[in-house]
């Protein structure tokens, strides 16, 4: 009751007593604790100033909970009506807001307060368009800006943990715009660097002195990236929904410019990663209406690895392995170096049921092979260390797969990143046809199913 007293009084001009002065001075030094990285010490000072309803501690405690905790909607009280905080906390409302959308019933704007003016509400609508296109991308001033733009870059492609690196790196030299923002919180809302910000990362970023202030640095938070391939086989079957990948690796060249060797023809180029939808990875394949049923145009995820190839990465294959019309993009994507194509599929157990890798140079295959089973087809002479005989030998059913990967990761350099692939931060690309035309005497079979739902 006594603090619902103050809380209904918290607006009337002139209200004052012992009570509130001593809120508002917890209220200022919980913003110096929260920017010196004590940030626990801060929310339960303002916790307690929120419950008697003390200006300034409701938006301040928001911020430290969107961080902290990744709430579903983040409500930042009478902070979203000053304009100074409007990069900063209308695009993480528009997030959360967008998260909960019906994709077949879009919806326009969201309530921002009475006290809200026409400026901070027009250019709210502008910035929900820009979150819901996935064209907004957090820039702020100063040196943080310059780390920010250098961080997305890495992100773009698929290094989220050298961009964690570089955001980390520059913490300390972070300024807020206005004396009532804790902490970069633009940054959630960027589709490239949103999902950089994990929860562990959001309590590392405000366990981070910042703005000028001294204190402990806390531990760095591990990378998340593993090594290489082998934790394609690793993943737990239950976190992963499909059950066959295939992947494609041009050596010396630039994510952007597998448009042009491997893109079908007349598309639409590399196209902005689709929006989150809960589950594993995001990029998944469908027959369209303008292509024969024979082809198989894969959707591929576009990134570079760490060791400069760059790559694209099918995890929902329409077809459900290589097969008898199959020809491998190698040869076709090698024009300007080395090109290696992977693709796997799973039985509904987890176990292996086909495995292809094919190697091409400057427009000719140099060697592939297909695994089925216990049958092996070859073509040219496969490296030693990956020919499957050698490599399966004396190896378990449940291991094939794990051998396989690490086998070709280690041969030839390969690498995906996982994080960037699990949360859908890369671009997209449809290629060309997987599969040719069938010949003169060539049979094919193909089904549709359609299920209506009500």
């Amino acid at each position: 009751m006594y603090q619902d007293f103050h809380a209904d009084r918290a607006g009337i001009p002139g209200f004052t007593n012992d009570t509130t002065r001593a809120l508002d001075a917890d209220v200022e030094r919980a913003r110096d604790e929260a920017l010196s990285g004590r940030w626990e010490t801060a929310r339960e000072l303002l916790t307690e100033a929120e419950r008697h309803g003390r200006p300034r501690a409701r938006g301040m405690l928001a911020q430290l909970d969107a961080v902290a905790h990744g709430s579903r909607y983040y409500g930042f009280g009478e902070l979203v009506a000053d304009a100074r905080y409007t990069g900063e906390l209308i695009p993480v409302m528009a997030a959360a807001r967008l998260r909960d959308e019906r994709s077949d019933r879009p919806s326009r704007g969201f309530p921002l307060g009475a006290e809200t003016g026409d400026g901070v509400t027009a250019a709210a609508e502008e910035v929900l368009d820009r979150v819901r296109d996935r064209t907004y991308r957090y820039a702020p001033d100063g040196a943080f800006g310059q780390a920010v733009a250098e961080a997305w870059e890495s992100a773009r492609w698929g290094d989220t943990d050298t961009a964690w690196r570089v955001i980390r790196a520059a913490l300390p030299s972070w300024s807020p715009p206005g004396p009532d923002l804790l902490a970069p919180l633009g940054l959630l809302a960027d589709s490239v660097l949103g999902p950089v910000v994990t929860r562990e990362r959001g309590l590392e970023l405000l366990a981070t002195p910042r703005a000028g202030r001294a204190g402990a640095m806390p531990d760095p938070v591990p990378d998340l990236d593993p090594p290489g391939l082998c934790w394609l086989a690793d993943t737990p079957r239950r976190n992963l929904p499909y059950d066959s990948y295939r992947c494609l690796w041009l050596e010396g060249v630039e994510p952007e410019a597998m448009a042009g060797l491997v893109g079908e023809e007349g598309g639409a180029g590399l196209t902005a990663p689709p929006r989150r939808r809960d589950g594993w990875f995001q990029h998944g394949t469908r027959q369209r209406d303008d292509l024969e049923p024979w082809e198989d145009r894969a959707v591929v995820a576009v990134g570079r690895t760490g060791s400069g190839w760059a790559f694209g990465c099918d995890t929902a294959p329409r077809a459900s392995a290589a097969g008898s019309f199959f020809v491998s993009p190698a040869s076709a994507a090698s024009r300007d170096g080395r090109a290696v194509v992977l693709w796997a599929q799973r039985a509904h157990d987890g176990g292996l049921t086909a495995f292809h890798l094919s190697v091409a140079e400057r427009g000719e295959e140099l060697y592939a092979f297909t695994l089925r089973g216990t049958d092996v087809e070859r073509s040219g002479p496969v490296s030693a260390a990956l020919d499957p005989d050698r490599v399966l030998d004396g190896v378990g059913e449940d291991d094939r797969e794990r051998r396989l990967l690490a086998a070709v990761q280690d041969e030839l350099g390969l690498s995906l990143p996982r994080h960037a692939l699990v949360e859908g931060v890369l671009p997209q690309l449809t290629t060309r046809s997987w599969n040719r035309a069938p010949r003169q005497g060539e049979a094919y079979a193909y089904a549709t199913v359609r299920v209506r739902t009500r």
